[in-house]
Order: C-alpha cells, then structure tokens, then sequence
C-alpha cells in the first residue's frame, strides 16, 4: 500500500510550533529542525513547498523565519499532503480487462466514460481517505497534543523557541 513520506510527517508536526508564535517572531527551519533532531535539509524541502501552497509565509533577513498564513482551523491535513507530496493516487488503473478474451473490443462500457467496478471501488476509497485528512487540521492536532502532554509541554515549547530565537539573532 502508497505510504506518505516522511516530509509529511515533518511538515505537520513541525507547522504545530507555529500555532500561536508572536507575529514578529517568525521561526526558522534550523531551529525546527534542531527541535525535533530531524533533517534540516528535508524539512526545508518541505517548507519551500509549504510556502508555495500559501500555507506559511516567509520573512527574510534578521527576523527571518516562517509563519502561518492562515489559521491553524484552516489548514488541513489534506492541504498539507496535496503541498508536500502532491496529487496523491491510491490505484492506478492499467486497464488489463481490455485484454480479456471475452471482451466485445469494440463495446467496452468503460470505454465509453464509465469505470469498471474495481477502479470505482478504488476512487471510492481513495475519496474517503482524502475526506478523512480534510477533516483534520493543525488546530485540531495541537489541541489533542495538549490534552495528551498536557499544556506543559507547549509552552516548554513555545519557550525553547523564544530562547533559541533570541540566541540566534
């Protein structure tokens, strides 16, 4: 089965630390990646894309860094997915019924605008999932790692950031 890469993953935990960061404090994606001891350069792959998607917007310069654009509420994970990994397919079709023996060539129903019932099976499903990510958002994921680790563990957080923040300018 397809799996979603670990740019994903990367992504979605790492747009969480910028859930409610002061609006002139824009973080970097070293002091992200430094966080969450994963690669810098993945990340920063991801977050190019991110920034392309209107999901965070980029400062340059001293107060360099990355916020938000839109609210936490508003990003979903399927935005997430769709910017990092792209138009995600759960079943590619190779039309092998064509080869079928049986078949009428010339009156093949699926040739005429209609999909074999595996393929709609497949779009069904593939449509569930990504109804699934849509459902979500980062709101969502912060407010239920808060209930999870307690709201200790976002603003030790939040701190780490404001500290390294200041330590890096």
């Amino acid at each position: 089965m397809p799996t979603l890469g670990k740019n994903v993953e990367y992504a979605i935990h790492s747009l969480v630390y910028l859930i409610d960061n002061p609006k002139d404090n824009p973080i970097t994606v070293r002091n992200l990646a430094e966080f969450q001891n994963i690669s810098e350069t993945y990340l920063a792959k991801a977050f190019t894309k991110l920034k392309k998607a209107g999901i965070v917007r980029s400062n340059i310069g001293v107060k360099g860094g990355y916020k938000l654009a839109r609210t936490a509420d508003e990003i979903t994970f399927l935005d997430i997915v769709l910017a990092v990994e792209g138009e995600i397919s759960f079943f590619e079709c190779n039309n092998i019924r064509d080869n079928c023996i049986l078949m009428d060539k010339e009156n093949l129903p699926w040739k005429k605008g209609s999909y074999c019932a595996i393929h709609l099976a497949m779009i069904e499903t593939e449509n569930k999932i990504k109804d699934s990510l849509q459902e979500k958002n980062l709101q969502w994921v912060y407010d239920t790692m808060n209930k999870q680790y307690g709201d200790g563990m976002i603003d030790n957080s939040k701190n780490w950031f404001q500290r390294n923040l200041v330590n890096a300018k």
